[in-house]
């Protein structure tokens, strides 16, 4: 998986607003399209990297062909390594028993804290899911230390731009072991490897 310097993502509410506006990015500047597409609530993503200028500039045409389509958008010139990784879809296994969870209205409103969080706090992100079986909603899940999670956390919660987006934060300072198996499979409901109740009490 190739790592890019910087990434910039754009959330349009207009599909057809969102595939004029990626061709344009293309266009103007040598980056690459890491990925781009519809997601759930009708909302179209497309997602950027490349060296930190060719990103910006790229990014910069992009918010103004998009205008008022535009739900939200973030700009990393120096973006983390496990975020740039999570965001594409690799995940960490637990290594520590606290773990936050940050949720938020927009795509890019999680990916910009994720990264405030990570690159503040010594955390691992185990997890970044985006839009998609979450109602266009997303969120970011974090592991290490109770007092890093705390710090990762506050860190992210500020480096919001807009506060409506921040939907909700939770810390837990303990997990359970039976959590951190299903957590370590999927946050997918579908996902899960489900057990037997066989002689169990219910």
């Amino acid at each position: 998986m190739r790592s890019y310097p910087a990434i910039a993502l754009i959330e349009f509410s207009s599909i057809a607003t969102g595939i004029l506006t990626g061709d344009a990015m293309v266009k103007k500047a040598p980056i690459s399209v890491l990925k781009s597409g519809t997601v759930h609530d009708g909302k179209y993503l497309i997602l950027i990297g490349g060296s930190v200028a060719s990103v910006e500039e790229s990014f910069t045409e992009g918010i103004s062909i998009g205008g008022e389509q535009i739900l939200d958008r973030v700009i990393l010139p120096n973006v983390h390594r496990q975020v740039h990784r999570a965001i594409l879809g690799e995940r960490k296994p637990f290594r520590y028993e606290s773990l936050g969870v940050i949720e938020t209205k927009t795509v890019a409103a999680t990916i910009q804290s994720a990264d405030a969080g990570i690159k503040g706090a010594n955390v691992d992100l185990i997890e970044i899911r985006l839009a998609d079986d979450i109602g266009g909603k997303a969120f970011a899940v974090f592991n290490g230390e109770v007092e890093d999670v705390e710090v990762a956390i506050d860190i992210a919660q500020n480096a919001v731009t807009n506060p409506d987006f921040w939907l909700r934060d939770t810390i837990i300072p303990k997990i359970h072991p039976g959590m951190v198996e299903q957590i370590d499979q999927s946050t997918r409901f579908y996902s899960t490897k489900l057990k037997s109740l066989e002689g169990r009490e219910l």
